[in-house]
């Protein structure tokens, strides 16, 4: 695959390592803004989803990309378990009765349907979710959307909050959703890109004491890995590229090489590397 720029990133919680400890303590979660979709269709949508059309919509804004014509991909390890929880506690409880208003939010990919409803995206959008590995696999569907001419602009997103009671013991991490929006033509001069998407046990795993658990840490790590790169002084920019690696314990060992060195100036693509299987 060819290598990628990244064009912008997004976030939420916004305070980071604080809020993190106080949604592990057991404090209010916070609730994104999700100003995109109207408070009706909001209604009976859980954190996750409100997180993943927040950070979309940040990305893209971050990006200067299109919301209503950018490809998206959703990435998420448990998905929507909250409400899905929540439904079967309704009919053990209940009268066996199911809400149709929570129940249509319980599908892996309601994120993605809310954020397509609200930007009146017809694009491609797509939902995944591969254990501790999401972070990597959709960085993957996205890039390749990039590498076959599918897309010209990618918004990749991966969110996870904590699994309900009775489910919490086994992942107790706090909420997090990250976004990166991708493209093959350099936004600036100086725009980090990605490249060699692939397996490699040196690299490591993404050990995150703000969010430990969480999936989406990994597409966390490669944010923070293009901050601190960027935030090098004015012309000191990285020549070697820093292998990021992108997936938690417990999964395979997905990494990417990030370069910042001013390829871009040229307004070309750099050399193609291949990806490693």
């Amino acid at each position: 695959m060819r290598p990628v720029y990244i064009a912008g990133t997004g976030l939420w919680p916004d305070a980071g390592p604080s809020a993190a400890a106080e949604a592990v303590a057991g404090a209010a979660e916070p609730r994104p803004p999700c100003e995109l979709v109207p408070s009706r269709a909001k209604r009976g949508t859980s954190l996750l989803t409100q997180m993943m059309v927040e950070v979309a919509t940040r990305t893209a804004r971050a990006a200067g990309f299109d919301l209503g014509t950018a490809a998206t991909v959703f990435g998420s390890s448990h998905g929507e378990m909250e409400i899905a929880v929540d439904q079967m506690v309704m009919m053990k409880d209940g009268k066996g009765l199911l809400s149709p208003a929570r129940f249509k939010n319980s599908v892996h990919n309601t994120g993605a349907g809310l954020f397509t409803i609200g930007a009146g995206n017809q694009g491609f959008t797509t939902a995944i979710a591969a254990g501790q590995d999401t972070a990597a696999m959709a960085l993957l569907e996205g890039w390749l959307l990039l590498d076959r001419g599918e897309a010209d602009e990618v918004i990749v997103t991966v969110a996870d909050e904590a699994l309900p009671e009775p489910l919490r013991a086994f992942a107790p991490h706090a909420p997090l959703a990250v976004g990166v929006a991708l493209c093959t033509a350099p936004p600036s001069p100086d725009a980090p890109r990605i490249a060699r998407l692939r397996c490699d046990p040196a690299a490591g795993v993404v050990r995150d004491a703000r969010f430990a658990g969480n999936p989406a840490a990994g597409l966390l790590a490669l944010v923070d890995a293009v901050e601190a790169c960027g935030s090098a002084a004015p012309g000191a920019l990285r020549q070697e590229p820093r292998t990021v690696p992108l997936s938690l314990d417990g999964g395979e060992p997905w990494c990417v090489d990030l370069y910042i060195d001013g390829a871009g100036a040229a307004q070309a693509d750099p050399p193609a590397v291949p990806a490693e299987p």
